[in-house]
């Protein structure tokens, strides 16, 4: 009994290594392997690790080797390829919903999907990590809330945060109104996750199309005394994300903003948490930021539904583009 659990130990103890050390790109030889099997307290001939090999191939994936006189030995087929892992690495950098802590934690567990060699490569793609993050650790929990009212076919009830100049921080909006929203869908857009959804108890048009941040709800819990009400006739959350969410182009310029201190919400939408606001020094109800835009027409729609409360300063070139566009809309 005590050979085979030593040999199954052993067995583990090599697929370990192959899967932490090796890939087609960097082997172990024989003697490598046999080394490290030592630090471990296992000392296997040669004619024991080539049945090792393919006891493993036979049961988890194959083990391959490098051509030459000294032949390295590597598994090569894993979960994820080095550039799928790149992809989801750049997805999670960019995914302004977490926090820093999650995202260093989530790449941390995506790197150990490839071999310690490769983890150094994927090393080299981090570039964004943490230059846009929310602080609220908690939306992993709202999404699996969300996700689960919709299945279970109920609204979902939470406070909703704003942004407060004069705290620094955010604040339940409304003075702590409890929301019940009705969730249609989620959307991860722009480095947010969104949920797309209606109010029917709490909105004047009953069909009323809300994109609520997930990282901006607090306390998010299932409404069980109520029933999911139906969607709108007609609604298709992609076609609805196509025309909501698309602001951005491929020019960008800085543009000086002139904003109400209550729209900081929106604006922090849109713009990254570390663009900083100047107070109006003509205004104590104003403030003013630089931000980097692409000056569109659906940049300017956009500053539009302000009525007035968010404007461009400069630079003039901008300004007067955006004053032509609202003439336009104002002649049609």
């Amino acid at each position: 009994m005590a050979n085979v659990e030593n040999a199954r130990d052993r067995l583990l103890c090599v697929l370990n290594i192959l899967e932490r050390e090796t890939d087609p790109d960097h082997g172990l030889t024989i003697r490598e392997i046999t080394a490290r099997l030592k630090e471990f307290g296992f000392e296997p001939d040669r004619k024991t690790l080539y049945a090792d090999f393919r006891a493993i191939t036979d049961r988890f994936a194959e083990v391959e080797k490098t051509g030459g006189n000294v032949p390295g030995y590597f598994i090569a087929d894993r979960n994820f390829e080095v550039e799928e892992l790149m992809v989801l690495m750049d997805a999670v950098e960019s995914a302004g919903f977490m926090t820093k802590g999650k995202k260093e934690d989530l790449i941390a567990k995506l790197k150990s999907l490839a071999s310690t060699k490769q983890a150094v490569e994927l090393n080299s793609q981090l570039h964004y990590i943490g230059r846009h993050h929310s602080t609220n650790n908690n939306y992993i929990f709202w999404v699996s809330t969300i996700r689960r009212a919709m299945e279970e076919g109920h609204p979902v009830t939470f406070q909703y945060l704003d942004y407060s100049y004069e705290k620094k921080d955010f604040i339940p909006r409304h003075d702590g109104m409890q929301y019940i929203f009705h969730p249609l869908g989620m959307a991860w857009n722009n480095g947010f996750y969104y949920c797309i959804g209606t109010r029917p108890e709490q909105s004047e048009v009953k069909d009323k199309i809300y994109n609520l941040r997930i990282d901006r709800m607090k306390g998010v819990e299932i409404k069980t005394d109520s029933k999911l009400a139906a969607p709108p006739k007609g609604f298709d959350v992609a076609k609805h994300m196509e025309s909501t969410f698309d602001m951005y182009g491929d020019k960008t310029e800085h543009v000086l903003l002139r904003l109400k201190k209550t729209l900081l919400t929106p604006f922090y939408d849109h713009f990254d948490m570390s663009v900083k606001v100047l107070p109006d020094t003509k205004d104590k109800d104003y403030v003013l930021a630089n931000v980097e835009v692409s000056p569109s027409p659906t940049f300017y729609a956009w500053v539009s539904t302000f009525k007035g409360e968010f404007t461009i300063l400069e630079p003039k070139r901008i300004r007067d583009e955006y004053h032509d566009h609202l003439r336009k809309a104002l002649e049609a």
